[in-house]
Parts: C-alpha cells; structure tokens; sequence
C-alpha cells in the first residue's frame, strides 16, 4: 500500500466568468484560495486525526494566464513532514495546453488551542 503522505491529490475546474478580473484573467486570490484548500485536503488525509492551520505559503508566481473557460487542474501533495507540521507541494497546470500556471509550496501546522502539538 502506498504511504498516505506521498500520495497526489487532484482539483479539475472550469473557469467562470465570475472568476474573472477586469483584464478578461483569473483573480489570483481564487487560484490562492484553491492552493490553501489542496494543501489543507493533502495534510488532512495524510494525517485525519490531525488539527491543521496553514502557517506559510511560498511565493506565487503565475506563469502562464488563466482565462474564462479554461480547465485548470490543481494538484497538492505532502512533500515532507516534521514534528508538528508538512510541507506541502501545490502547483497548477492549463488542462488543455499542459502549460505550468504555477508552483509553491504551504507549511500547514497541526494546531489545538492555537498551540503547535505533534502530528499524531
């Protein structure tokens, strides 16, 4: 069986106008909240007994637009973990055209009572 914490999650979506910003391209704000939520998901089913907050996100730097219509898939998988938290890879590729949207990573914590606590 393979481990939980290496294993790839997957978000397919469908671009909608209401998505998009004045120049005709994704609000990038979504596209972040798509990435908090694929790491949260990662995290949470590597570790489900676990409490977790996102602490940090690496630098978002969008190569490539989104328009509306576009398929994009966002994917997240936990890279590595440590006593209390995982690092969690999260990037986004153009479904149609294979092009790299882009690439971070999030350091989500496990957290009860706004108190760091170990992974179980």
């Amino acid at each position: 069986m393979k481990n939980q914490t290496s294993v790839r999650h997957e978000k397919t979506l469908l671009i909608r106008l209401e998505f998009l910003n004045h120049s005709g391209t994704l609000f990038g704000g979504y596209m972040m909240q798509w990435a908090d939520d694929m790491a949260y998901n990662a995290a949470s089913l590597a570790f489900p007994s676990a409490s977790f907050v996102t602490k940090l996100f690496g630098q978002f730097d969008f190569k490539a637009p989104v328009r509306g219509g576009d398929i994009i898939k966002i994917y997240s998988e936990v890279e590595s973990c440590g006593t209390t938290s995982c690092k969690i890879l999260v990037w986004a590729i153009n479904a149609r055209t294979q092009s790299e949207v882009f690439r971070t990573f999030a350091v989500m914590v496990n957290a009860r009572d706004g108190k760091k606590v170990p992974l179980p």
